[in-house]
């Protein structure tokens, strides 16, 4: 069964669930219209609560924002109680003016932060709808005006509760009016679990807790991450992903503060959706229509490899193709290209050679441990004629005839010669 997302008069678009596909793989799925069939799922007035097998989600109506994330499998309150800003709150701000975000530049060194004069504010006139059951997710939408920062149209939040995974999804949209003073806007989750929280982002190529092992000197105030940020402890981790704002403030706002070394006090996370602070290449104002989403879970798994296998999955979905019915009937309803066995090891990229001959696989140890590429296994999976270990610029290192050892966080370049 699958859910109509949206339509047009020539066109219709679906979202379908789909159990275990074959890693490197595909699955062929076979696409039955019934003319007749009617929708028959209904609204459920459920007092501002989303809840299922994984979650209990409570709602402020007044505030349009979470107030509470219960998860069932950790019996645990992933929200700090004590904030007053809560998740999914849409922050914006306006600032006096964008020359007090100058103070470190080649003509001014004033190590002395002042706090900005500055303008935040939120949503009002707002509305929430009532649950709204489907196949895939139930779901609750939010709507309110965002005041020189939105048109009449204002902002829409839809929280999505997945029935199948254990996925909370919140998807944002507003049409952004022209503006040239200084603005920026924020979407707040301020996560807690415990006292011993810590936060995490990947980065190209690894993972950086902010002000521990980041290097010194690079940006403290926001952080750019890759496919995932997590909050964790000893026994469990919240990941967090956004493929479409990677940029975030780790603990508070930072604006304008511009920390040397950052250590967060507070497991709070501010995804920075816009700004026009920047005097240089940037253009003064952005506008029309936005549309962008976050993706989050909860796991007693505290690995980077669950975190990683998450927020990629995410980050890159699954990709769909329609075929039309053919003339004969194949037997091949799924097949696994590459299966590597190894679940600490990440395949980041997999590319056609200049040569056109052979394939290159980048691959990553995401856990701080060893893995064994079987290269036997891997011949036989690809049909390759040679296997060899390559450098970034797919120059031959060696030719494999034995497992592989990829150390602890280690990035390798394996060629498959395929004839």
């Amino acid at each position: 069964r699958a859910h109509l997302i949206k339509f047009r008069y020539d066109v219709c678009y679906w979202s379908k669930w789909v159990h275990e596909i074959p890693p490197m793989g595909y699955a062929r799925l076979r696409i039955v219209v019934y003319r007749n069939a009617m929708r028959s799922l209904d609204k459920v007035n459920a007092e501002n609560t989303l809840e299922n097998q994984f979650y209990k989600i409570e709602l402020d109506p007044q505030k349009g924002a979470i107030k509470s994330i219960f998860d069932k499998e950790l019996q645990l309150e992933l929200l700090d109680p004590q904030s007053d800003i809560l998740l999914g709150t849409v922050i914006y701000e306006e600032l006096e003016n964008r020359h007090t975000m100058e103070r470190l530049t080649n003509a001014n060194r004033d190590t002395t932060y002042v706090p900005l004069v500055k303008q935040l504010s939120s949503m009002r006139n707002i509305g929430v709808s009532e649950v709204i059951p489907d196949i895939i997710w139930n779901s609750i939408r939010i709507h309110g005006q965002l005041d020189r920062c939105s048109d009449e149209r204002g902002v829409e939040m839809e929280l999505r509760l997945y029935h199948h995974e254990k996925k909370i999804e919140l998807l944002y949209k507003t049409y952004k009016l022209k503006v040239t003073t200084p603005e920026g806007l924020y979407v707040a989750f301020p996560f807690k679990m415990g006292d011993a929280d810590q936060l995490a982002f990947e980065v190209q190529g690894g993972t950086v807790r902010p002000g521990y092992n980041q290097l010194e000197g690079t940006a403290s105030d926001w952080n750019t991450i890759q496919n995932f940020a997590v909050v964790k402890n000893q026994n469990a981790q919240i990941i967090f992903n956004s493929k479409t704002t990677p940029l975030v403030q780790f603990g508070d706002i930072n604006t304008g503060r511009f920390y040397y070394k950052h250590k967060p006090t507070k497991s709070h996370i501010y995804s920075w959706v816009l700004n026009n602070y920047w005097t240089t290449n940037f253009k003064a104002n952005q506008e029309g229509e936005m549309n962008w989403n976050y993706v989050i879970t909860s796991t007693p798994n505290t690995s980077n490899t669950a975190a990683t296998r998450f927020g990629w999955e995410n980050t890159i979905p699954l990709v769909a193709r329609v075929i039309p019915a053919g003339a004969e009937k194949s037997m091949n309803l799924s097949r696994s290209l590459i299966d590597l066995d190894l679940p600490n090891v990440l395949m980041v990229d997999s590319q056609l050679a200049p040569d056109g001959k052979s394939i290159i696989l980048h691959l990553r140890e995401t856990e701080g441990d060893h893995a064994i590429l079987d290269v036997a296994r891997l011949k036989q999976q690809t049909g390759a004629t040679t296997i060899s270990e390559v450098n970034v610029l797919g120059e031959e290192i060696k030719t494999l005839e034995r497992p592989l050892l990829i150390e602890h966080y280690e990035t390798k370049f394996i060629k498959v010669m395929l004839r």
